[in-house]
């Protein structure tokens, strides 16, 4: 199995179709900004967290964005409300944190380097989801090396990262564009990623029209906003881990028949993608 290059940037990903900021940055100006700063304290960066996630179309969106206009405002980095996040996750020869996942394990993990290009920041972070379906989420702010984990980075991982790292190497690449909404009076954020493409060695499917959401909250608040605004408009939860659905696209060898529902449901709600060999 081919491994994916160990670097920021554009070398972590093939060329293709350019994401659609332009298109994100409309959906959202009927929003006030809050700015990165005022954004950053517990209650919004929401570290250890219950998650839900949502895929829909581009146009079931705009009517959700509609309906939360006047209860959120949008996260503002440097002037950009949108911004492309580069993602490469790592994992070893038998894919032990893509088989924890796969085969329902109760506390799993998930190693990454992520990219942020709005604030050109980069941090090697550790997921957690819990047996108490939350999750916890451990970074520290770094670069990656092409010649393995940095002196920093080995202590960073054997503080928080519980299985042998040492023959961990890149395995799939991910991009896409997102903005993020954060509540005016509660606990609780939505990311919106549009225009996600996978990538590993020469191989890539991205997917244009998909749109996925995630709302994210403190456990033992009320129903969330978002979830409340979703429910009219037929959009149920539904599981959707990045790296797990980026692995079964790209790695047709591998054991995937937990996420073939949802890989059936992506393409319909998707028709199709855009794929790239």
């Amino acid at each position: 199995m081919e491994s994916t290059p160990l670097a920021h940037g554009s070398a972590w990903y093939p060329a293709g179709q350019p994401l659609p900021r332009q298109n994100l940055l409309d959906l959202t100006l009927d929003f006030d900004a809050i700015p990165l700063w005022e954004a950053s304290d517990a209650r919004t960066l929401l570290l250890s967290r219950v998650e839900s996630k949502h895929l829909m179309t581009s146009r079931q969106c705009t009517r959700l964005l509609a309906v939360l206009a006047d209860s959120c405002s949008v996260l503002e980095v440097g002037g950009f409300r949108t911004g492309a996040y580069e993602t490469v996750y790592l994992d070893d020869q038998s894919f032990s944190t893509y088989m924890q996942h796969h085969n329902g394990k109760a506390n799993r993990y998930k190693l990454r380097f992520r990219h942020y290009e709005t604030s050109g920041d980069t941090f090697l972070e550790v997921k957690k989801k819990t047996n108490r379906g939350t999750t916890e989420k451990k970074r520290m702010r770094t670069e990656p090396s092409p010649t393995g984990f940095l002196p920093e980075q080995i202590a960073f991982l054997r503080e928080e990262f519980p299985l042998d790292f040492s023959s961990f190497r890149p395995v799939l690449a991910t991009r896409y564009e997102r903005f993020t909404l954060v509540s005016k009076d509660a606990p609780e954020r939505i990311t919106f990623d549009c225009g996600i493409s996978f990538s590993a060695g020469n191989k890539s499917v991205c997917f244009p029209g998909l749109v996925i959401a995630e709302v994210k909250y403190e456990r033992g608040t009320k129903a969330p906003r978002a979830l409340r605004a979703l429910h009219p408009q037929g959009i149920g939860k539904r599981s959707f881990s990045k790296y797990c659905i980026g692995v079964a696209l790209l790695y047709p060898g591998i054991k995937s028949n937990r996420f073939k529902e949802t890989l059936l449901f992506l393409f319909r709600l998707s028709q199709g993608g855009a794929v790239t060999w």
